[in-house]
């Protein structure tokens, strides 16, 4: 992909009225159960830009690009955008709006079903720009956590009561498997909020920009990442009972009960607790341990 992209002057605020227009002319409507509330704000849409420190050249990867408005403020940043979108009456607009426009590649695709890995093996570790749809946000999170060995980082709007949990501390309320398994593998940071008023339809939430990046060198060292996921995962099913409950059938199925306890033990992990009272660090230990116990 090459090519630039014209700019063109925009107001700061895409009026309602015009978004309806839009909506009737191409016969569209947001689908609630879709989550989708579009940003159409263009001054925030401009800060999501600049706190993503997007620059010329550079290829970016949006999810749910709706009207194309976050797609249009990245491509005057000069990048090359690979813009999904499941939605096929606002796939059709994208195509209209984007035609013959060579930095953006348009792929009519569900992001949880999408090879993000073939895209990776042709662009390098891929970064993300966007306003993930509500519905599927968390969901998306631990899929890009999965492949974080492709994903350089992430610049994404959440709802913001979902980015505050992923950057919750241990023993609180909003600390759950994703908050503990970003503090393993990535970090993340909350960069601003921004009112329901921004996007239409409005919503009743605020949102909120958050950045995740997975380093090269991850902030807690494990020897099994996929054992450990597993751990966090199994100790979290049961948010209310203690370790020894949730872990007592084992994390897979050559790890047994007993050998779960002797590795709690080698790592002084009392099983009594509970699984949100454990830190990032103590996970890693605790999975360290199981890994050795396996042999």
């Amino acid at each position: 992909m090459n090519g630039t992209y014209k700019k063109t002057p925009r107001d700061s605020v895409l009026r309602t009225s015009d978004i309806k227009r839009i909506f009737q002319e191409h016969g569209l409507t947001p689908k609630k159960w879709m989550g989708q509330n579009l940003l159409i704000n263009r001054s925030y849409l401009n800060r999501i830009v600049e706190a993503a420190h997007v620059g010329p050249g550079e290829p970016i990867v949006e999810v749910g690009a709706g009207l194309g408005v976050l797609t249009e403020g990245l491509l005057d940043c000069g990048a090359l955008v690979w813009a999904l979108e499941l939605d096929s009456g606002f796939f059709r607009l994208l195509q209209e709006k984007f035609a013959g426009v060579p930095a953006v590649e348009l792929i009519h695709a569900d992001a949880l079903k999408y090879d993000f890995r073939a895209l990776a093996a042709t662009l390098g570790k891929l970064r993300v720009v966007a306003n993930l749809p509500y519905n599927i946000s968390s969901r998306l999170v631990f899929r890009f956590l999965d492949n974080r060995d492709i994903f350089h980082s992430l610049c994404i709007l959440l709802q913001k009561e979902v980015a505050e949990r992923l950057v919750a501390e241990p023993g609180t309320k909003d600390y759950g498997a994703l908050t503990a398994l970003l503090g393993v593998f990535g970090e993340a940071r909350l960069l601003f909020n921004i009112p329901g008023k921004a996007f239409f339809p409005v919503p009743d939430v605020t949102s909120t920009l958050i950045r995740i990046s997975f380093p090269d060198v991850p902030p807690v060292s494990v020897s099994d990442g996929k054992l450990l996921i597993r751990l966090v995962k199994t100790s979290f099913a049961g948010r209310r009972k203690t370790l020894r409950n949730t872990l007592k059938k084992g994390v897979q199925p050559d790890v047994s009960p007993d050998l779960v306890t002797q590795a709690a033990n080698e790592a002084q992990i009392d099983l009594s607790r509970r699984a949100e009272t454990l830190t990032p660090q103590e996970f890693g230990r605790f999975a360290d341990a199981i890994h050795i116990g396996l042999g």
